[in-house]
């Protein structure tokens, strides 16, 4: 009797079959497919955030210089740049600077480390130096850009970050804020005409003066040519 409810216990065992492990496919959890849209999403705003850094690292598309180094190299370089305009003999300008790119097709200079010198019946009226300027090679007419300062004889001074210069009217002129010392008057303002000597100046608008103290008023020192 006790083999037989043996045999009786081994048949009712149930066999579970083989599975071929190869044929099954886990399909992704809820939170697996969570994090992987997270992290794709995070990738998608750092690859735009790069572009735009990078986008906004790059000069305007007008600013100086820009279309003359995307189109073709400077045509010439020249360290310690010098030039001296005269006129009948008679010096009326002399510029140096450290460095001079020339572009012959847009006749244009641009150079680095600005210092100008301003003649008149060959005596020296005014000193500019700046950051930087370009020259229109054909005119001579300059832009300086940069800690602007023209320092004049009489003791006048203009400081701004942008200044034009037109050799043939000897007339300079600007939009941005100036600085103006001159005399016992201490002057800011948006926008200004006025000559190489700072005379016959014309304020644009949001015109402020005031008295300078009499102990403040002394001649500027005068930058060193290099």
């Amino acid at each position: 009797m006790r083999k037989s409810k043996s045999k009786s216990k081994s048949k009712s065992k149930s066999v579970i079959p083989s599975i071929d492990q190869s044929v099954i496919v886990l399909a992704p959890s809820r939170e697996n497919l969570g994090r992987f849209f997270t992290l794709l999403a995070i990738l998608a705003v750092v690859i735009v955030a790069l572009f735009l850094l990078k986008d906004r690292s790059q000069p305007a598309p007008n600013s100086p210089e820009t279309v003359a180094e995307d189109e073709v190299s400077p045509d010439a370089t020249i360290e310690k740049f010098h030039l001296v305009s005269t006129f009948k003999g008679v010096k009326r300008w002399e510029f140096y600077s450290d460095m001079a790119r020339l572009y012959q097709a847009q006749k244009l200079a641009y150079t680095d480390n600005v210092y100008a010198q301003y003649y008149k019946q060959e005596k020296l009226v005014s000193t500019l130096t700046a950051d930087k300027a370009i020259i229109n090679t054909e005119t001579n007419e300059t832009q300086a850009q940069g800690h602007v300062e023209l320092t004049v004889e009489n003791g006048s001074k203009l400081e701004t970050e942008k200044l034009d210069w037109n050799p043939d009217t000897d007339q300079i002129k600007t939009q941005e804020k100036v600085h103006v010392y001159k005399g016992s008057d201490e002057i800011t303002a948006v926008g200004m005409t006025a000559d190489t000597e700072l005379n016959n100046i014309h304020f644009s608008r949001d015109v402020h003066s005031k008295v300078r103290d009499v102990n403040d008023i002394t001649d500027f020192q005068k930058p060193k040519p290099f």
